[in-house]
């Protein structure tokens, strides 16, 4: 019969996974690492609401397990649990948890098989996650976004809960941890985590981001916070954006250049005149030939310009001339 480890650990800013399964006398491991605090960041941003069909099936399927007893159910299922823990690292604690608990259900041959597939906690997932997800923002936006003042986290954290608790609030609530010390992967010593639900596993990044004071800011592009690790000055993320695989921070960097080229006159009034030049290509006025060797004497003028040799005025009139 199954059993299994989820052990998870951070160190040297690094998250480490470690999934353990047993079954009879064979014993394998898995690992995942990820840069902290990502793994808690990408979740908080899950769209819940577009995972609810998937986290219907997987009960839908757990309640057929049940009322036919089917072992080739109980893979079917078992197979949409592997499919989730692709999607989050968070999940992989689903995936091994129901992993246990078909082998179990099915190892006493289906006998009163709700007694190990307690299909209800599948049915509540969606929105104990969103709300999960919902305090935890709140949170992490209270300290770090809206309370802008000098105060230690500590102090943030506690004018928050109180206040919290004077308005009838309810805020996040930080659980005892299954914690030990450990050598894990063979190559770190270090406090790990013994999770028992995502819960936890929220629980655990979000107070570690707050006890190590991991500092987070709204991307100016999409909205969502990020962890700043390194220059303080950072102002957008490293999500992908579009659909060209762009990310937030190569976006706003265009924009910021978009944005110095807006105000600067020289390359205004140039780039006015090389689109009206490029545009007479097409209206035949002029060859290809033609236009690149005007394009060339225009960059020329232009950094000319740039350098104060001569003027705005006189740069403008060469074009209007040439």
């Amino acid at each position: 019969m199954l059993n299994y480890q989820f052990k998870t650990c951070i160190t040297n800013g690094k998250e480490l996974y470690a999934f353990v399964e047993e079954e009879l006398n064979d014993r394998w491991m898995s690992t995942r690492n990820a840069m902290f605090p990502e793994s808690l960041i990408s979740f908080l941003y899950l769209d819940m609401e577009q995972m609810r069909p998937t986290l219907r099936r997987l009960s839908d399927g757990v309640r057929r397990v049940i009322s036919e007893k089917s072992r080739e159910e109980s893979d079917r299922v078992y197979r949409l649990f592997c499919d989730l823990a692709d999607v989050h690292v968070y999940f992989e604690l689903l995936r091994l948890d129901w992993k246990f608990r078909l082998d179990r259900a099915r190892y006493m041959g289906y006998e009163f098989p709700q007694n190990f597939l307690q299909v209800e906690y599948l049915d509540e997932m969606p929105d104990r996650l969103l709300t999960l997800q919902r305090q935890a923002l709140d949170l992490l936006t209270q300290i770090w976004v809206k309370d802008t003042s000098e105060k230690s986290v500590d102090e943030k954290m506690t004018a928050c809960y109180l206040a919290a608790e004077q308005a009838g609030k309810e805020l996040f609530c930080f659980r005892p941890q299954r914690m030990s010390y450990e050598l894990l992967y063979q190559e770190t010593f270090a406090e790990v985590l013994c999770p028992e639900t995502v819960y936890d596993l929220v629980d655990y990044h979000l107070r570690e981001c707050l006890k190590r004071e991991i500092k987070m800011r709204v991307c100016k592009n999409c909205g969502r916070l990020f962890a700043v690790t390194g220059h303080g000055g950072i102002e957008y993320c490293d999500r992908p954006f579009d659909e060209k695989g762009r990310t937030c921070k190569e976006i706003g960097a265009f924009r910021v250049w978009e944005k110095s080229k807006s105000e600067d006159e020289v390359f205004k009034i140039y780039r006015r005149e090389y689109k009206k030049r490029f545009a007479w290509i097409r209206a035949g006025k002029i060859s290809k030939d033609e236009f690149y060797a005007w394009s060339e004497k225009a960059r020329e003028r232009k950094a000319e310009c740039e350098a104060g040799n001569i003027t705005l005025d006189e740069f403008s009139c060469w074009l209007r001339d040439s």
